[in-house]
């Protein structure tokens, strides 16, 4: 997976205070530091070597050589200022707005966040998940708030192509059901930070019943993700506008879509059977 710029913004607030200088001098300057050495760039962030290895590893690079092969392409072929545009729409002041600029705002955040969802999901990852549905016994759909409208959502797909499951979006009735969950069904966590204590928590229960997880989070490391056999992960685009909440909906409803289009490719005679049943 390329796209470096797009990792420094969707990673920027997990970086130390001087990986942060690297990342915001890349940022601003990327046709310099793409032909940079990583002494030069080092000399330039005012910080060390090392620093600069760190910074690499943080954005999710094995070395500086593969992170500065990277930025040269995308600086060769300007793709970086259309990967920082869709940082950069944001107005924080949102109470200025006319109607016109809210309707143009919003809908060019959510698609911006569905093309760098694009840049950040795992193919191998998707197949993965989508085997892993195609062949539970029953599928446990765990999220709470926001997220609980996706959960709902991926149950009432996933029953029109005969696939059990359902969904838990209370604390309670989730940590009551590992009680019943077994290897051969697979859990499904949707969750925006990947943090949330009760989700969290769930997931640690259902591993140790050693059924298989999958995880719908943010781009980057959570503790969701770390215990997840399968990482689904979208983009975070935005956050000045504060409406991250809504455009986290977007693009998890979109993954949804995703794994519903993949199993049905899969599972065509039941969604035969689900309109021949109702129509």
């Amino acid at each position: 997976m390329k796209h470096c710029i797009l990792k420094i913004n969707e990673l920027i607030d997990s970086l130390s205070k001087r990986e942060l200088k690297v990342a915001e001098f890349i940022k601003k300057y990327p046709n310099e530091a793409a032909g940079f050495t990583i002494a030069k760039l080092a000399k330039k962030c005012g910080v060390s070597t090392a620093t600069v290895v760190r910074f690499c590893r943080s954005v999710g690079y094995d070395s500086y050589r593969d992170f500065a092969k990277d930025l040269y392409h995308e600086v060769a072929n300007d793709v970086h200022n259309v990967q920082q545009s869709i940082y950069d729409i944001e107005n924080p002041h949102t109470e200025n707005l006319t109607i016109e600029e809210t309707i143009n705002t919003v809908t060019s955040l959510n698609i911006a966040s569905l093309k760098a969802t694009l840049d950040v999901v795992s193919v191998d990852e998707i197949q993965k998940a989508v085997d892993l549905i195609h062949g539970a016994n029953k599928v446990f759909i765990y999220a709470l708030s926001g997220s609980a409208v996706v959960a709902y959502d991926a149950e009432f797909k996933f029953r029109r192509i005969g696939i059990d499951c359902q969904t838990f979006d209370e604390n309670h009735a989730e940590i009551l059901s590992t009680m019943v969950i077994k290897p051969g069904d697979v859990a499904l966590f949707i969750s925006y930070t990947g943090e949330t204590n009760m989700i969290v928590k769930t997931a640690q229960l259902v591993k140790e019943k050693n059924v298989s997880i999958i995880s719908i989070t943010r781009f980057g490391d959570n503790t969701l993700s770390k215990l997840s056999n399968v990482k689904l992960q979208h983009s975070s685009v935005g956050k000045g506008l504060k409406t991250y909440s809504t455009r986290s909906r977007t693009v998890q409803h979109n993954l949804i879509d995703i794994l519903f289009v993949a199993l049905c490719q899969r599972r065509g005679n039941k969604l035969k059977e689900y309109y021949n049943l109702l129509y």
